[in-house]
């Protein structure tokens, strides 16, 4: 069956074809710091990030960069931040954690409060437990959207927005590559990281359970999202547990080694991409002198 994304009606139509790269970020963790060397290796070798669709940990990571915060001042940041830092034990009939410290977060991380204020467009995605379909945030609360494409289902108590009951996006968009084609983005370079912990045999805690679960299902997602994608990067991230956010540098140094394999194909697209545009406003200047005549 397939799903639909939800978002207000001005926004519910694909945006004006953006010239550059949109960014899809999947969710993963202490994974997801691979985002941040796909992020500095673009920057490196000139490859223009026009948009940025984030779920779960990719949400963070996106907002960050698309506020405009200097790359390294978000990498000196992550390197300081703990579980504590987002998560604060409450156990309860919904999950053993509240992230309500992660806004408190996304304020330290880069000082911006509505997506309106953003330099680089960015949507964020979260899963509605009423429904099971995405919903997709380009407007209103950053530190709100975030909060709900992070609450990993087990962990984190579902976060109430409106009517809804929201949850992680990694549910429903592992990689958000149709949130970021439906951006306007041409070309889609995916970034997916994984869940899985790694190991083989049987899960020794409850986190595991829940973790392994969700991964066997997206799984099965693969096609559909890698089918709005011109590009999918896969940081070799699968030796760091969910929690490692110690190992930050390995984390970057996977997405960064992922990253230059793939510049050299992202090149051919933005130059095929530029061809394309100028093709098109010389047939655009024919045709005006043409109805001149």
């Amino acid at each position: 069956m397939t799903k639909h994304f939800h978002a207000p009606p001005s926004l519910s139509q694909p945006d004006v074809p953006r010239l550059g790269v949109g960014l899809a970020l999947g969710g993963g963790f202490a994974r997801g710091y691979a985002h941040l060397g796909v992020l500095r290796t673009f920057r490196e070798n000139a490859i223009p990030v026009t948009s940025i669709a984030g779920s779960s940990i990719g949400s963070i990571l996106g907002a960050a960069y698309a506020s405009g915060v200097p790359l390294p001042r978000i990498i000196s940041k992550c390197r300081e931040i703990r579980f504590r830092d987002f998560a604060k034990w409450r156990v309860s009939r919904f999950g053993l954690a509240s992230n309500e410290r992660l806004g408190a977060l996304v304020q330290k991380l880069f000082g911006t409060r509505q997506f309106e204020d953003l330099v680089l467009p960015l949507a964020i995605v979260a899963t509605d437990l009423g429904t099971g379909d995405p919903v997709v945030f380009r407007q209103g609360n950053l530190a709100q959207a975030i909060r709900a494409s992070c609450a990993f289902p087990g962990l984190f108590e579902p976060v109430e927005i409106g009517t809804r009951c929201l949850a992680d996006g990694g549910i429903v968009a592992p990689v958000p590559t149709r949130a970021a084609r439906e951006m306007g983005a041409e070309i889609v370079v995916g970034v997916s990281v994984g869940l899985h912990d790694g190991q083989r045999g049987a899960p020794t805690n409850i986190f595991q359970v829940v973790s392994r679960a969700v991964s066997a299902a997206q799984k099965h997602q693969v096609e559909a999202w890698e089918r709005y994608a011109d590009l999918v990067l896969r940081p070799a991230v699968q030796g760091l547990a969910w929690d490692d956010f110690d190992r930050i540098d390995e984390a970057i140094e996977a997405g960064s080694a992922e990253a230059r394999s793939a510049v050299p194909r992202l090149k051919l697209l933005l130059n095929r991409q530029n061809d394309m545009q100028s093709a098109l406003g010389k047939q655009g200047e024919l045709m005006l002198a043409e109805a001149l005549r």
